[in-house]
Formats: C-alpha cells, structure tokens, sequence
C-alpha cells in the first residue's frame, strides 16, 4: 500500500514537472489501475450511492404481518397467500412500499384480502445495524375477514453488525379491527305448554357474528451471523445466508363483542361483550434462516421461520411460516 502510494505521489509530480509531456510507462498504469481496483480506501471515496427501485412478486403463508412472524405464528393456516410488491429505498436509509397480500376467497377465487402501505428507515453502521418500519393495512372492514386482523403495524430491530455472534433485539406493536363470523350454540329458555316443569331448555344453533379489536406487542432476544458468499456461479452473484435464534415474548388482548341480537336479551347480555388477555410472558422458541441471492439486479430471498409455542394450550405448539421472493432491483 505505501508503494502504492508513493508511486501515486511520484507519478503525479512528474507529472506537473515535466509539464504533463511524459507519458506513464505500461507497468506504471498497471500499477495504478491495481491500486484503484483492490484498495478498500479509494473504493469507497469513489463509490456512489444511488436509490434502488425494487419490484417482487412472493410467496408464502404468513398472513398478518409482512414484518413480523411472531405474529403470523399466531394463526398459521394452510391457505398460500401472493404478495406482488413495489419497493423504493433511498440512499439515506429510508425506503417506502406497498404489498398486495392475494389468497383465495370462499370459493378459492384470487381476491386481495389487504393492502400494505410501508414507511421504514434503516441505518447500516459498522457496529449495528438497526431498522424500523410501519405498515398501514388497507382492508375492507364491512367484510368478514380474520386473516386481517391488524390495521397498525409497527416493527424495529438492532443488532451488531460484526463478530461471531451478533445479538439483537426485535420489538413487535400491532392494532387492528375486524369481523368474524361462525356458528354457536346455546340453550334457549322455552314456555313448556304442558307442564311442569313450567320452563324447558333447548339448544338453538345458528349463526352469530362478532367485531373484534386486538392488539399484539412482543419483544424477542436474537441472536446470529450473516454469511457472505461472492462468485458462486458468475463474477457479479452473491448469496447471503442468516441463520437465528429467537426467544419471543409477548402479550395480546382480544375484545369482541356479539352482533346478533339475541345477545341483547337479559339472559344473554353479560356474553355479549367478552375480553381476552394473555399477560406478557415468554412464548416461543424459534428459529430462522434467511437465504438471499443476487446477480447483478436480479434477486431471490427465501425465509423459513420454525416457532414452538411455550404456554399450556390444546392448539398446535408448533408452526412453519415460509415465503419465497423474487424481483428486480433497479
């Protein structure tokens, strides 16, 4: 490097004393275009940032929340959901987007169930790397739709950029409203028209329907490496891989409230309006990897995310969420 740089100084003065009528010999240019090519220094004063435009269209099964998959664990179903997305990044770390999350209706027709409008900002440093974002979900809320629970999702993490183990920490708020249908049954309190007893019970089945109002909050320790891999199969592809751990903790309070009219009987008024809260606690263990590869502006980012459930419960502990990626960045 300081013959480099000598050389570079002693070029240039010869330069101005011979009044720029010597030219540099062969292995003097060689030198230069070496120095210029390989030195870390001169690579970045002469690198140019510039804004990225990302168009993607994906895969997956995570419903909820493009970010966080905490909380798509929550309520893992078989259904495939498509996700064409146009994102725009600038040079200073902020970025701005807007998903379609596509799935199938009651009669497997394509509809978009919600929309995704992103604002985010991250921040590349030499020692972390941090990120925040939030997503507004533009659905209809007239319609029957408990794969969109949230209308509000705000996502953030940090973590160290170097060393073997890169610990972190992932912070998860999410709000929403909706409106969920199925079928109930009850006792209903009948006149027994030849007594006694006076009054009889028969059970009535029919179909009731609920708004609902939810909140999530989770916090997750983490800890990982990022893996770099340069000139796998062409002299511009690079395949990034990031494996991690995680250790979730949350809380989550659902209010709904009975739209059937029959709730407003006196028997049935104290069922009408019901709360469910799960205190903060540690939830889940999970896991997940992270796979990236670019050529020159294509890319294809696949993500596997294993969660097992912690709390007592008589649902399934264990969920898989996946997505599959692919676009062009220009």
């Amino acid at each position: 490097m300081c013959k480099y740089l000598l050389l570079l100084c002693f070029s240039i003065t010869v330069i101005f004393v011979k009044g720029q009528t010597d030219s540099l010999s062969k292995e003097d240019e060689r030198l230069l275009d070496s120095m210029f090519k390989n030195d870390e220094f001169i690579k970045l004063m002469t690198k140019k940032d510039k804004n990225y435009l990302d168009v993607s269209i994906g895969i997956g099964n995570g419903a909820f929340s493009e970010h966080n998959n905490a909380a798509n664990a929550t309520g893992i179903n078989k259904q495939l959901i498509y996700t064409p997305a146009i994102n725009y990044r600038l040079k200073n770390g902020l970025n701005f987007g807007i998903t379609a999350f596509i799935t199938g209706d009651s009669i497997n027709k394509p509809e978009i169930y919600q929309t995704g409008l992103t604002a985010g900002y991250e921040y590349y440093g030499k020692s972390i790397y941090a990120a925040v974002s939030y997503t507004r979900y533009l659905s209809n809320q007239n319609k029957y739709n408990s794969k969109s629970l949230y209308q509000n999702d705000l996502f953030a993490n940090v973590k160290l950029a170097k060393g073997l183990f890169q610990p972190g920490i992932v912070l998860g708020y999410a709000t929403g409203k909706y409106k969920e249908t199925n079928f109930v049954s009850f006792q209903r309190p009948i006149r027994n028209p030849n007594p006694p007893p006076a009054i009889i019970y028969t059970t009535v089945t029919g179909r009731d329907s609920t708004d609902n109002k939810t909140s999530y909050f989770s916090v997750a320790a983490t800890v990982g490496h990022d893996f770099a891999f340069y000139n796998l199969l062409s002299k511009k592809d690079e395949l990034d891989f990031t494996p991690t751990l995680m250790l979730n903790m949350g809380s989550d309070k659902l209010t709904q409230t009975h739209t059937n009219r029959i709730f407003d009987r006196p028997a049935l008024s104290r069922r009408k309006k019901s709360d469910f809260t799960n205190k903060f606690q540690l939830q889940s263990v999970a896991a997940s990897f992270d796979f990236t590869y670019m050529v020159k502006k294509f890319f294809i980012q696949t993500i596997l995310y294993l969660d097992y459930y912690l709390p007592e419960t008589t649902e399934n502990r264990f969920s898989t969420i996946f997505s599959v990626n692919a676009g062009f960045s220009f």
